[in-house]
């Protein structure tokens, strides 16, 4: 076929240029979901047993507290880390399990999903941590400051460093690690106690408050370089408001 010929067939069968495009795709029904919907969306997604995992670091708490043991809130400081495992585990499987791109591409962003899950799981340990704290506060006979401190320093810890190494290495692996920071967290927590018990003195307090805001600023840093590395499909954020 010469290309005169070629020419002519393309100048026939040339599609005329579309009117109102603009106009038509913008009349085009879109799917709308209102932020507290799609959040409430997200709950049936999260394991059960993540729920029920999580709620069982009320047990020594109330196991303590109906012995008034005084050792209830150290109890409880060395499960804490556990509880930060399993809100890093849940919102990480996209990215440990090699699905970040498939998510990429669905109705919602991948970011949106993560920080929703992260909300929920967070929400809910906050709720804990106002159970907790009162609890061990009672059977301790400390401060609350001083609980609150205690019980937030190996949580924060555990889930900067999680966090840190999920976002440098996503992969199946890395939550072995993360599991094992958990488990060091929690023995260096009841080392540290009968160990070196002076560190808990009351004159000792405001390093453990300064290490609480150091670990709680690592912790908001590294939530943003997670959600800055998980990009999204642009269109998919127009889904939520």
């Amino acid at each position: 076929m010469n290309k005169k010929l070629k020419n002519e067939i393309a100048k026939a069968f040339n599609a005329p240029a579309p009117s109102r495009k603009t106009s038509f795709i913008r009349s085009m029904p879109r799917p709308y979901i209102s932020t507290k919907a799609f959040i409430l969306s997200q709950i049936p997604f999260i394991k059960k047993s993540v729920w029920l995992l999580s709620s069982l670091v009320l047990l020594p708490a109330v196991w303590g507290a109906y012995f008034t043991n005084e050792n209830t809130v150290w109890i409880v400081s060395a499960f804490i880390p556990f509880l930060a495992l399993l809100l890093i585990t849940e919102s990480a499987k996209s990215a440990t399990y090699g699905m970040n791109e498939l998510e990429m591409a669905a109705r919602f962003s991948l970011k949106s999903i993560v920080l929703a899950r992260m909300s929920i799981l967070g929400i809910f340990n906050g709720i804990l941590f106002g159970i907790l704290i009162p609890i061990c506060h009672v059977a301790n006979n400390i401060s609350l400051i001083q609980t609150g401190i205690y019980l937030l320093v190996p949580y924060l810890l555990t889930t900067s460093t999680s966090l840190y190494l999920v976002r440098k290495f996503a992969n199946k692996e890395v939550i072995y690690w993360c599991m094992a920071i958990a488990v060091l967290v929690s023995g260096i927590n009841m080392i540290l106690r009968y160990m070196a018990d002076f560190l808990f003195q009351l004159n000792y307090l405001a390093w453990w408050g300064l290490t609480a805001l150091l670990l709680l600023g690592f912790v908001t840093k590294e939530l943003y370089q997670t959600f800055k590395k998980t990009e999204g499909i642009i269109w998919s954020f127009v889904l939520t408001d």
